[in-house]
């Protein structure tokens, strides 16, 4: 196997970017979900709730800190004066943008699902528009040795540990769906239908989660393999 994509969410709930490379430690992705989106009540709110947030990106400049990426191309820092304003108004709430730690609890540092898995989605939903974005995953894995070349081969990883290059990953459980995989992002248009299908063939499972044993550097096109 070898990694395809690799992705970071520098503000929650909003659209990531792909990256080439990155480091991961004991929380994940370096910068991966640094900022959140916090609703008047002054509580972190998510797509769920505010479904156009997932209609922006979002790229880090630094720690704690991100640049928004308007649909119409606009940019603005989250320690702009007027970020709050500008957000607010781009997705019709009242919104502020705040610093996000720790991103994720250990046990599920890491987002794992495999072109496999989103191929044989494909072919299941075929009049659905699907890629990586819908489902927000941190690494995707290619090259699924050919006795798990279809399916959904990633569900069967509970437990096990993998290498790649100094990274230690070890499954920990499956990702949970939930109504942000139906939202529009830049790439996919609104689509209740994954959910429903997801839900009533997969258990509501689709994914990986993953804690990260050894930290490390990974690259796009490194390869991964099994320790057990």
């Amino acid at each position: 196997m070898r990694i395809d994509q690799i992705w970071r969410y520098p503000v929650k709930s909003v659209g990531g970017e792909r990256l080439t490379a990155a480091t991961v430690g004991a929380l994940g992705i370096e910068g991966d979900r640094d900022v959140a989106v916090h609703d008047e009540r002054d509580e972190v709110t998510w797509a769920g709730a505010i479904p156009a947030l997932m209609r922006l990106r979002a790229v880090a400049v630094g720690p704690g800190l991100a640049e928004l990426i308007l649909p119409d191309g606009r940019r603005f820092r989250s320690d702009a004066p007027d970020a709050a304003d500008r957000l607010s108004a781009a997705v019709r709430a009242k919104v502020t943008l705040v610093e996000h730690r720790p991103p994720h609890p250990p046990h599920a540092a890491l987002h794992v699902m495999t072109t496999t898995a989103l191929r044989s989605l494909g072919s299941a939903l075929p009049d659905s528009a699907l890629d990586a974005s819908r489902f927000r995953p941190n690494l995707v894995l290619d090259d699924v040795p050919g006795d798990q070349a279809s399916g959904y081969p990633e569900h069967d990883w509970f437990g096990r540990r993998m290498a790649i290059g100094s990274l230690r990953l070890r499954f920990t459980e499956g990702c949970d769906r939930c109504v942000m995989i139906t939202k529009e992002t830049p790439t996919v248009p609104h689509d209740r239908s994954v959910l429903r299908w997801v839900a009533r063939e997969l258990g509501n499972t689709l994914g990986v989660y993953a804690a990260v044993e050894t930290p490390g550097h990974v690259r796009v096109g490194d390869r991964a393999r099994w320790l057990d």
